[in-house]
């Protein structure tokens, strides 16, 4: 059933997000990047302050509002307006936080847990924008990007769920395998490479087999981060919002670490 689930949200999913990368105007993928941010940390608040289930359901809708804040100021302001707005999070959080907490140190340990959101999930998230704005193939770019670090997790799950004997940080991840592992950097090249001979990347044969690699190995270090968050919460998923695929969180983590990383190669090579 689990299964079924996955492909039915899976079938629904990935044309929808081609139909938005690829035919509709960007203001649909700034759209489409503000919704998903906004999911994500609000599925985020819970994970590093358990006890916010006690509280009304506007902290974490203004929490994740602000968020939405830095996708925005990226997407017409660029990276330094993105940065503007991270800093002005930081202040007020500090300024709420700190304000009405009985100890500072119980504040700070919060403000960092709260900014932490900010800048693992909304401003990698957000940095997909000016990706996309790259002139004559951005994108294709971001095309090639989702298809490579889709193809690498798809490969990991089955070849995992299948092979996998020798865990990788069963503390953290108990279902995370090397053959899982392995799975993934395969599918993840074989994918760099029949994709990039379809969508216009500009890259090279080599960086096509060599760059896939790479994303799917910060692909799996951003899933164990964000199962180490789970852990800590006592949760299996993020959400139950997704059926099959647990919440937006659980869906993006392996793009937290790829996207920046995926930004700055574009950037110096």
């Amino acid at each position: 059933m689990q299964n079924v689930s996955r492909f039915i949200v899976g079938i629904i999913a990935v044309p929808l997000i081609f139909s938005v990368i690829v035919y509709l105007p960007l203001i649909f993928f700034v759209s489409l990047m503000a919704v998903i941010v906004f999911l994500a940390l609000f599925e985020y608040f819970p994970l590093v302050l358990p006890a916010s289930k006690l509280l009304p359901i506007h902290y974490k809708v203004c929490y994740a509002l602000a968020g939405v804040g830095i996708t925005l100021a990226v997407f017409f302001r660029g990276v330094p307006g993105g940065l503007g707005v991270l800093f002005v999070g930081l202040l007020a959080l500090m300024g709420i936080i700190m304000g009405g907490m009985e100890t500072y140190e119980q504040a700070l340990q919060r403000v960092g847990a709260l900014f932490l959101g900010y800048v693992y999930i909304a401003l990698s998230l957000s940095l997909l924008l000016p990706a996309v704005q790259i002139a004559g193939n951005g994108r294709g770019l971001v095309l090639w990007l989702i298809l490579v670090i889709w193809g690498g997790d798809t490969g990991a799950f089955y070849l995992g769920t299948f092979f996998g004997k020798h865990k990788v940080y069963p503390k953290v991840s108990p279902g995370k395998s090397v053959e899982g592992v392995i799975g993934g950097v395969l599918a993840a090249m074989f994918v760099g490479i029949v994709a990039g001979n379809f969508i216009a990347t500009g890259f090279t044969v080599s960086e096509k087999i060599i760059l896939p690699i790479f994303l799917l190995l910060l692909g799996q270090f951003g899933d164990f981060t964000e199962s180490m968050l789970k852990r800590g919460a006592g949760v299996k998923d993020s959400s139950r919002l997704l059926k099959g695929h647990g919440g937006v969180l659980d869906r993006v983590d392996s793009f937290l670490f790829t996207i920046p990383f995926f930004l700055f190669y574009l950037a110096v090579r």
